[in-house]
């Protein structure tokens, strides 16, 4: 996986999916571009990440909470 420190934009996704990394983190939003984009390449994305909490917003079944 990767932690990213800002918002997920879809050009970025698109390198993240195209070296095989299946989950990105967040402690930002992500873009709705971005959001389209990690659906498409199946992509787990995860944002508003905290301390204790995260928001995960696509392909939940990689993600054991």
């Amino acid at each position: 996986f990767i932690v990213y420190s800002g918002r997920m934009p879809a050009d970025m996704l698109i390198k993240v999916a195209r070296v095989g990394i299946p989950i990105i983190a967040s402690n930002a939003a992500p873009t709705y571009s971005g959001y389209k984009v990690a659906v498409d390449a199946g992509l787990t994305m995860i944002g508003f990440v905290r301390d204790e909490r995260f928001n995960i917003y696509t392909h939940p079944e990689r993600i054991k909470t």
